[in-house]
């Protein structure tokens, strides 16, 4: 596995490294497109081992249910089919980073009939697929040679959504939660720790869309928990970090944001960056600090916001859905 070497690839970037985005608003249009409309697989897709069973929703969504949104596609053999066919999509069209499909993804489920049991091994599958993709895309000959300058490498991130992504509700473009710290922490600790035990098969996790500073605090205090001082015989195996981690590979925080200069709750990001300065000086838990969904008029004001502050400690990140309609002058 590349773990350390994305971790090291953010740190201090010799190339350009192309994350995906957008792989949900593809899979939407993919059902769309053949009409699939609300309706789960065919019934002979019979060998759905994750145990989960289908919730649908009145609300006229095109995913299986609305409450888990792209990822329950993870549910039924056809639907990972999809999403390890749009994986490799992306990764045909130049991208290095693929994102599992668990935005929406979480143990909060619970409260809407599936055990936490079924959960926890949604989240391997959604690890699965991606990696099965990238087997799959580089088993075969490919001739998609990237840009110059742009790295060859191939890396599985998971992707962990904020709170307000799983109550489908638009909190995440307010933050309002209403919810202290340890809530937050409570909501976020299982799923990192089942993906943090399955540490050698992603080379990282991408905490996204996070649109407030509570939440901000939260997930720092538990990566912190989840970090441990290196013993002093060891102090000299890593020159990065005087840590050994729960959490191994590359972490970074996505930020959502309702204009060029804080975030949806209304946070400016000049107090973020300095929160997370002041929690993580040496970058040993997050490597990486990025925007998402947010305005496309947004990101230039906010990438030389975050490029100013973070140039010497941390890598900047902002998805290519996020641009796509960027002039390129």
């Amino acid at each position: 596995m590349q773990i350390e070497t994305l971790r090291t690839r953010m740190k201090k970037p010799s190339k350009i490294l192309l994350l995906d985005g957008g792989i949900s608003t593809e899979l939407e249009k993919s059902l769309a497109a053949r009409g699939s409309g609300t309706s789960n697989d065919d019934d002979d897709d019979d060998d759905d081992d994750s145990g989960a069973c289908i919730h649908t929703s009145t609300a006229p969504v095109k995913f299986p249910d609305r409450n888990l949104w792209s990822s329950s596609l993870l549910l039924s053999h056809k639907g990972r089919l999809d999403i390890q066919s749009r994986h490799e999509n992306f990764l045909a069209a130049g991208s290095n980073i693929i994102t599992t499909v668990t935005y929406q993804l979480s143990h909060f489920a619970t409260r809407f009939g599936y055990t936490e049991e079924q959960i926890d091994d949604l989240l391997l599958i959604a690890i699965h697929q991606a990696k099965a993709a990238a087997a799959s895309f580089h088993d075969h000959d490919h001739d998609h040679a990237k840009p110059k300058g742009v790295d060859e490498k191939t890396f599985i991130v998971a992707s962990i959504g904020c709170y307000g992504a799983v109550l489908a509700d638009g909190s995440e473009y307010t933050g309002d939660y209403q919810l202290s710290v340890d809530d937050l922490i409570q909501f976020h600790q299982r799923r990192l720790e089942v993906l943090s035990r399955e540490s050698n098969q992603i080379d990282g996790i991408a905490f996204e869309t996070i649109p407030s500073l509570i939440e901000v605090r939260a997930i720092l205090k538990l990566l912190k928990l989840k970090t441990k001082p290196r013993p002093k015989q060891d102090e000299g195996a890593s020159s990065r970090s005087g840590c050994n981690r729960d959490v191994n590979g590359a972490v970074w925080l996505s930020l959502a944001c309702q204009n060029g200069s804080t975030l949806n709750d209304g946070t400016s990001i000049s107090e973020v960056l300095q929160v997370l300065d002041l929690e993580d000086p040496n970058s040993d838990i997050v490597h990486g600090i990025g925007v998402n969904c947010c305005k496309v008029g947004f990101v230039h004001e906010l990438s030389l916001l975050l490029a100013r502050h973070i140039l010497d400690t941390r890598t900047s990140t902002i998805r290519d859905s996020d641009i796509k309609n960027l002039n390129p002058k």
